[in-house]
Protein backbone atom coordinates (compact mmCIF):
# COMPACT_ATOMS: atom_id res chain seq x y z
CA UNK A 1 0.00 0.00 0.00
CA UNK A 2 2.56 6.19 -1.94
CA UNK A 3 4.45 9.19 -2.77
CA UNK A 4 5.51 10.66 1.20
CA UNK A 5 2.90 9.80 3.17
CA UNK A 6 3.12 6.36 5.54
CA UNK A 7 1.09 3.77 5.14
CA UNK A 8 -2.55 2.09 6.04
CA UNK A 9 -3.49 1.41 9.56
CA UNK A 10 -7.09 0.50 11.08
CA UNK A 11 -7.59 1.02 14.40
CA UNK A 12 -10.59 -1.05 15.67
CA UNK A 13 -11.53 1.37 18.38
CA UNK A 14 -15.14 3.08 17.56
CA UNK A 15 -13.54 5.36 15.36
CA UNK A 16 -10.99 3.99 11.98
CA UNK A 17 -7.85 5.75 11.59
CA UNK A 18 -6.16 5.47 8.21
CA UNK A 19 -2.73 6.50 8.25
CA UNK A 20 -1.11 6.86 4.77
CA UNK A 21 -1.96 5.11 1.18
CA UNK A 22 -2.97 8.93 1.07
CA UNK A 23 -1.68 10.31 -2.02
CA UNK A 24 0.12 12.71 -1.79
CA UNK A 25 1.63 14.68 -4.27
CA UNK A 26 4.83 12.71 -5.69
CA UNK A 27 7.10 12.81 -8.21
CA UNK A 28 6.17 11.64 -12.15
CA UNK A 29 9.73 10.80 -13.02
CA UNK A 30 10.16 7.04 -12.97
CA UNK A 31 11.50 4.86 -10.31
CA UNK A 32 15.24 3.78 -10.55
CA UNK A 33 15.37 -0.13 -9.43
CA UNK A 34 17.79 -2.72 -9.43
CA UNK A 35 15.72 -5.59 -10.10
CA UNK A 36 12.52 -3.96 -11.69
CA UNK A 37 12.56 -1.63 -15.26
CA UNK A 38 9.64 1.00 -16.11
CA UNK A 39 8.32 0.06 -18.84
CA UNK A 40 4.66 2.29 -19.49
CA UNK A 41 2.25 4.91 -18.23
CA UNK A 42 -1.37 3.96 -18.19
CA UNK A 43 -3.29 7.35 -18.13
CA UNK A 44 -7.18 7.39 -17.22
CA UNK A 45 -9.23 8.37 -19.82
CA UNK A 46 -13.21 8.07 -20.13
CA UNK A 47 -13.05 8.10 -24.14
CA UNK A 48 -16.62 7.14 -24.75
CA UNK A 49 -18.50 9.21 -22.05
CA UNK A 50 -19.16 5.85 -19.82
CA UNK A 51 -19.46 7.35 -16.90
CA UNK A 52 -21.93 10.39 -15.95
CA UNK A 53 -19.95 12.44 -14.93
CA UNK A 54 -16.54 14.49 -15.32
CA UNK A 55 -13.92 11.61 -14.51
CA UNK A 56 -11.90 12.17 -11.61
CA UNK A 57 -10.53 9.68 -9.23
CA UNK A 58 -10.15 10.93 -6.16
CA UNK A 59 -7.90 8.55 -4.03
CA UNK A 60 -7.17 4.67 -5.35
CA UNK A 61 -7.64 2.77 -2.52
CA UNK A 62 -7.32 -0.89 -4.13
CA UNK A 63 -6.27 -1.78 -6.93
CA UNK A 64 -6.10 -5.28 -8.94
CA UNK A 65 -5.42 -6.00 -12.28
CA UNK A 66 -6.71 -9.15 -14.12
CA UNK A 67 -5.49 -11.84 -16.38
CA UNK A 68 -6.20 -9.46 -19.51
CA UNK A 69 -4.62 -6.53 -17.61
CA UNK A 70 -7.64 -5.06 -16.96
CA UNK A 71 -7.67 -2.60 -14.35
CA UNK A 72 -10.06 -2.92 -11.17
CA UNK A 73 -9.99 0.65 -9.35
CA UNK A 74 -11.62 1.97 -5.74
CA UNK A 75 -12.14 5.02 -5.06
CA UNK A 76 -12.83 5.37 -1.84
CA UNK A 77 -12.89 9.34 -1.19
CA UNK A 78 -15.02 9.50 -4.88
CA UNK A 79 -17.42 6.34 -3.32
CA UNK A 80 -16.89 4.62 -6.28
CA UNK A 81 -15.65 1.95 -8.34
CA UNK A 82 -14.15 1.21 -11.90
CA UNK A 83 -13.68 -1.01 -15.13
CA UNK A 84 -10.24 -0.15 -17.26
CA UNK A 85 -8.95 -1.62 -19.65
CA UNK A 86 -5.16 -2.47 -20.13
CA UNK A 87 -4.42 0.98 -21.38
CA UNK A 88 -6.77 2.99 -19.01
CA UNK A 89 -9.62 3.09 -21.26
CA UNK A 90 -12.83 3.24 -18.92
CA UNK A 91 -15.12 0.05 -19.78
CA UNK A 92 -17.61 0.59 -17.09
CA UNK A 93 -18.27 1.90 -13.82
CA UNK A 94 -19.80 -0.62 -11.37
CA UNK A 95 -22.45 0.54 -9.84
CA UNK A 96 -24.93 -1.71 -7.68
CA UNK A 97 -27.53 0.37 -7.60
CA UNK A 98 -28.92 -0.73 -10.81
CA UNK A 99 -29.73 -3.81 -9.34
CA UNK A 100 -29.85 -2.43 -5.67
CA UNK A 101 -31.40 1.06 -5.61
CA UNK A 102 -31.31 2.82 -2.12
CA UNK A 103 -28.42 1.08 -0.76
CA UNK A 104 -25.10 3.38 0.33
CA UNK A 105 -22.98 2.63 -1.96
CA UNK A 106 -19.34 2.98 -0.20
CA UNK A 107 -16.56 0.47 -1.65
CA UNK A 108 -13.53 -0.53 -0.33
CA UNK A 109 -11.95 -3.63 -1.99
CA UNK A 110 -12.35 -5.01 -6.05
CA UNK A 111 -10.89 -8.37 -6.88
CA UNK A 112 -11.13 -10.19 -9.89
CA UNK A 113 -12.60 -13.95 -9.14
CA UNK A 114 -10.79 -15.73 -12.34
CA UNK A 115 -12.67 -15.04 -15.55
CA UNK A 116 -15.86 -15.60 -13.94
CA UNK A 117 -16.90 -12.65 -12.17
CA UNK A 118 -15.73 -9.16 -9.51
CA UNK A 119 -16.48 -9.27 -6.43
CA UNK A 120 -16.54 -5.70 -4.65
CA UNK A 121 -16.75 -5.16 -0.86
CA UNK A 122 -18.61 -2.72 0.85
CA UNK A 123 -19.12 -0.51 3.90
CA UNK A 124 -22.04 -1.46 4.86
CA UNK A 125 -24.32 -4.06 3.17
CA UNK A 126 -21.47 -6.73 3.12
CA UNK A 127 -20.56 -6.06 -1.02
CA UNK A 128 -21.91 -6.93 -4.34
CA UNK A 129 -21.17 -9.23 -7.57
CA UNK A 130 -20.97 -7.98 -11.27
CA UNK A 131 -19.64 -9.84 -13.91
CA UNK A 132 -16.22 -9.13 -16.21
CA UNK A 133 -17.96 -6.73 -18.23
CA UNK A 134 -18.89 -4.78 -14.93
CA UNK A 135 -22.54 -5.65 -14.82
CA UNK A 136 -24.57 -6.15 -11.09
CA UNK A 137 -25.27 -9.61 -10.42
CA UNK A 138 -26.52 -9.07 -6.86
CA UNK A 139 -25.29 -8.72 -3.17
CA UNK A 140 -22.54 -10.79 -1.55
CA UNK A 141 -23.32 -14.00 0.48
CA UNK A 142 -23.89 -12.49 4.43
CA UNK A 143 -21.36 -15.03 5.54
CA UNK A 144 -18.94 -12.29 3.84
CA UNK A 145 -16.85 -10.47 6.41
CA UNK A 146 -15.75 -7.41 6.01
CA UNK A 147 -12.47 -8.17 8.46
CA UNK A 148 -11.32 -9.44 4.56
CA UNK A 149 -11.41 -6.13 2.58
CA UNK A 150 -8.03 -5.73 1.36
CA UNK A 151 -7.03 -9.25 2.37
CA UNK A 152 -8.79 -11.40 -0.27
CA UNK A 153 -7.10 -13.84 -2.84
CA UNK A 154 -9.01 -15.44 -5.60
CA UNK A 155 -6.55 -17.52 -6.40
CA UNK A 156 -5.94 -20.00 -9.11
CA UNK A 157 -8.94 -22.27 -8.36
CA UNK A 158 -11.52 -19.87 -8.40
CA UNK A 159 -12.16 -19.93 -4.53
CA UNK A 160 -12.31 -17.05 -2.59
CA UNK A 161 -9.77 -16.71 0.56
CA UNK A 162 -10.09 -13.88 3.36
CA UNK A 163 -7.90 -12.94 6.17
CA UNK A 164 -10.32 -12.41 9.22
CA UNK A 165 -8.16 -11.42 12.52
CA UNK A 166 -9.81 -11.19 15.87
CA UNK A 167 -9.24 -11.32 19.47
CA UNK A 168 -5.77 -13.34 19.60
CA UNK A 169 -6.27 -15.44 16.50
CA UNK A 170 -6.47 -15.23 12.78
CA UNK A 171 -8.19 -17.38 10.54
CA UNK A 172 -8.11 -17.77 6.63
CA UNK A 173 -11.87 -17.73 5.16
CA UNK A 174 -12.21 -20.35 2.76
CA UNK A 175 -15.42 -19.15 0.37
CA UNK A 176 -17.42 -19.42 -2.61
CA UNK A 177 -17.60 -17.43 -5.91
CA UNK A 178 -20.22 -15.73 -4.23
CA UNK A 179 -18.53 -15.18 -0.66
CA UNK A 180 -20.41 -18.13 0.91
CA UNK A 181 -17.88 -19.36 3.98
CA UNK A 182 -17.19 -22.86 3.12
CA UNK A 183 -14.40 -23.71 5.82
CA UNK A 184 -12.29 -21.51 8.10
CA UNK A 185 -8.52 -22.57 8.44
CA UNK A 186 -6.83 -21.41 12.22
CA UNK A 187 -3.47 -19.81 11.59
CA UNK A 188 -0.60 -20.50 14.20
CA UNK A 189 -0.88 -18.43 17.30
CA UNK A 190 0.34 -14.29 16.79
CA UNK A 191 3.33 -13.04 18.61
CA UNK A 192 1.92 -9.53 18.84
CA UNK A 193 -2.33 -9.53 18.22
CA UNK A 194 -3.17 -6.45 19.16
CA UNK A 195 -0.80 -5.18 15.98
CA UNK A 196 -2.16 -7.61 13.88
CA UNK A 197 -5.73 -6.83 14.89
CA UNK A 198 -5.15 -2.76 14.84
CA UNK A 199 -2.46 -2.19 11.93
CA UNK A 200 -4.09 -4.06 8.71
CA UNK A 201 -0.92 -4.11 6.67
CA UNK A 202 0.20 -7.43 5.82
CA UNK A 203 -0.94 -10.06 3.18
CA UNK A 204 -2.63 -13.32 1.74
CA UNK A 205 -2.28 -14.95 -1.18
CA UNK A 206 -3.68 -18.38 -2.02
CA UNK A 207 -3.10 -20.27 -5.03
CA UNK A 208 -3.93 -24.51 -6.13
CA UNK A 209 -1.80 -25.94 -3.41
CA UNK A 210 -0.65 -22.80 -0.51
CA UNK A 211 -1.64 -20.23 1.75
CA UNK A 212 1.05 -17.83 1.67
CA UNK A 213 0.30 -15.32 5.03
CA UNK A 214 2.32 -12.59 6.82
CA UNK A 215 1.16 -9.86 9.38
CA UNK A 216 1.92 -6.90 9.73
CA UNK A 217 5.13 -7.21 12.10
CA UNK A 218 5.72 -10.87 11.66
CA UNK A 219 9.43 -11.74 11.10
CA UNK A 220 8.52 -14.10 8.50
CA UNK A 221 5.60 -15.30 5.64
CA UNK A 222 4.10 -18.34 6.62
CA UNK A 223 3.63 -21.08 3.70
CA UNK A 224 0.64 -23.09 4.43
CA UNK A 225 -1.33 -26.32 3.37
CA UNK A 226 -4.89 -25.50 2.40
CA UNK A 227 -5.59 -27.19 5.17
CA UNK A 228 -3.41 -24.75 7.61
CA UNK A 229 -0.26 -26.86 8.29
CA UNK A 230 2.48 -25.12 8.24
CA UNK A 231 5.14 -26.36 5.63
CA UNK A 232 7.75 -23.39 6.04
CA UNK A 233 8.70 -20.18 7.41
CA UNK A 234 9.95 -17.82 4.39
CA UNK A 235 12.52 -15.17 6.01
CA UNK A 236 15.58 -13.49 5.34
CA UNK A 237 16.28 -10.81 7.61
CA UNK A 238 19.22 -8.56 7.46
CA UNK A 239 20.77 -5.69 9.42
CA UNK A 240 18.08 -3.20 8.11
CA UNK A 241 14.96 -4.59 9.51
CA UNK A 242 13.40 -3.48 12.84
CA UNK A 243 11.54 -6.33 15.08
CA UNK A 244 8.41 -5.33 17.23
CA UNK A 245 9.97 -4.72 20.97
CA UNK A 246 6.12 -5.11 22.19
CA UNK A 247 2.78 -5.43 22.17
CA UNK A 248 -0.05 -2.18 21.21
CA UNK A 249 -2.14 -2.30 24.22
CA UNK A 250 -5.48 -4.08 24.98
CA UNK A 251 -8.54 -1.69 24.05
CA UNK A 252 -10.62 -2.89 26.98
CA UNK A 253 -7.80 -0.33 28.76
CA UNK A 254 -10.60 2.44 27.52
CA UNK A 255 -7.84 4.83 26.33
CA UNK A 256 -8.23 5.63 23.00
CA UNK A 257 -5.37 8.54 23.37
CA UNK A 258 -2.80 5.61 24.27
CA UNK A 259 -3.38 2.73 22.18
CA UNK A 260 -2.86 5.95 19.07
CA UNK A 261 0.18 7.10 20.60
CA UNK A 262 1.71 3.34 20.46
CA UNK A 263 0.49 3.09 17.23
CA UNK A 264 3.11 5.72 16.08
CA UNK A 265 6.11 4.25 18.14
CA UNK A 266 5.52 0.99 16.36
CA UNK A 267 5.36 3.19 13.05
CA UNK A 268 8.31 5.11 14.44
CA UNK A 269 10.68 2.02 15.65
CA UNK A 270 9.32 -1.07 13.57
CA UNK A 271 9.61 -2.73 10.14
CA UNK A 272 6.01 -3.03 8.99
CA UNK A 273 4.98 -5.59 5.89
CA UNK A 274 3.08 -3.54 3.93
CA UNK A 275 1.57 -6.29 1.19
CA UNK A 276 2.59 -9.48 -0.45
CA UNK A 277 1.85 -9.79 -3.76
CA UNK A 278 2.31 -13.00 -6.47
CA UNK A 279 4.61 -11.55 -8.76
CA UNK A 280 4.55 -14.73 -10.84
CA UNK A 281 3.25 -18.18 -10.84
CA UNK A 282 6.79 -18.87 -9.40
CA UNK A 283 7.64 -15.90 -7.14
CA UNK A 284 6.19 -13.44 -4.09
CA UNK A 285 7.03 -10.34 -3.14
CA UNK A 286 7.25 -8.51 0.18
CA UNK A 287 6.86 -5.25 0.44
CA UNK A 288 8.45 -3.58 3.79
CA UNK A 289 7.98 0.02 5.60
CA UNK A 290 11.11 0.74 7.93
CA UNK A 291 10.80 3.39 10.45
CA UNK A 292 11.45 6.99 8.44
CA UNK A 293 9.17 5.88 5.49
CA UNK A 294 11.70 4.22 3.99
CA UNK A 295 10.86 1.29 1.58
CA UNK A 296 12.03 -2.29 0.50
CA UNK A 297 11.15 -5.58 -1.08
CA UNK A 298 12.49 -8.94 -1.19
CA UNK A 299 10.94 -11.33 -3.99
CA UNK A 300 10.98 -15.04 -2.60
CA UNK A 301 10.44 -18.58 -4.59
CA UNK A 302 7.28 -20.31 -3.49
CA UNK A 303 9.84 -22.55 -1.86
CA UNK A 304 11.44 -19.63 0.50
CA UNK A 305 14.82 -18.78 -1.62
CA UNK A 306 15.78 -15.43 -1.95
CA UNK A 307 15.55 -14.17 -5.45
CA UNK A 308 16.38 -10.66 -5.35
CA UNK A 309 16.08 -7.68 -2.82
CA UNK A 310 16.07 -4.09 -2.89
CA UNK A 311 16.27 -2.23 0.61
CA UNK A 312 15.95 1.25 1.16
CA UNK A 313 13.85 3.15 -1.87
CA UNK A 314 11.67 5.53 -2.06
CA UNK A 315 8.10 3.93 -3.80
CA UNK A 316 5.72 1.11 -2.80
CA UNK A 317 3.93 -1.34 -5.57
CA UNK A 318 0.01 -1.18 -5.12
CA UNK A 319 -0.11 -4.45 -7.59
CA UNK A 320 1.75 -7.43 -9.26
CA UNK A 321 0.70 -9.62 -11.77
CA UNK A 322 2.69 -11.75 -14.61
CA UNK A 323 5.52 -10.12 -13.96
CA UNK A 324 4.92 -6.89 -14.00
CA UNK A 325 4.51 -4.61 -10.41
CA UNK A 326 1.81 -1.36 -10.79
CA UNK A 327 2.83 1.85 -8.91
CA UNK A 328 0.29 4.67 -8.36
CA UNK A 329 1.73 8.30 -8.80
CA UNK A 330 -0.74 11.50 -7.46
CA UNK A 331 0.91 14.30 -9.51
CA UNK A 332 1.12 17.68 -7.68
CA UNK A 333 -1.58 20.54 -9.14
CA UNK A 334 -1.68 21.59 -12.41
CA UNK A 335 -1.68 25.36 -13.84
CA UNK A 336 -5.05 25.72 -13.06
CA UNK A 337 -4.77 24.27 -9.51
CA UNK A 338 -6.72 21.91 -10.25
CA UNK A 339 -5.72 17.87 -9.26
CA UNK A 340 -5.15 15.45 -11.84
CA UNK A 341 -6.22 11.89 -12.10
CA UNK A 342 -3.59 9.65 -10.62
CA UNK A 343 -1.76 7.32 -13.10
CA UNK A 344 0.08 3.90 -12.93
CA UNK A 345 3.44 3.15 -13.37
CA UNK A 346 3.85 -0.06 -14.88
CA UNK A 347 7.16 -1.81 -13.93
CA UNK A 348 8.77 -4.89 -15.08
CA UNK A 349 10.72 -7.96 -13.28
CA UNK A 350 14.19 -8.90 -14.27
CA UNK A 351 14.84 -11.75 -13.11
CA UNK A 352 18.90 -11.74 -11.81
CA UNK A 353 21.04 -13.84 -13.69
Amino acid sequence: MIGTTLYRCTIMLTVVLACGNLQAAQPEEPANLEHFRFERSIKFTDPHSVHSDTLLIGHIWSLEVGADGRLLVVDMRGQQAFLFDQKGRMLAPLDPSVCHPGFEVRPVHGIFIGDQSILLSNAGPWGYRFTTDGDCLGNIDPDFSLTSAGFLSAGHHDLLHGLSRGAGKAVVQAMDTRGKLLREIPLPSISHPNISRRIATGGLIADNTNLFYTGPVDPHILRLSLDGKVITRISHRTSWFRDASADLPDLNQNDPMALVQAVGRVFRSTTLTDALFELTAETILAQYINPGAERGYQIFTKQGRLVAQELGIEILFNAARDGLAYHVVQPGLDDSGELPNPFIEVYRFITPP
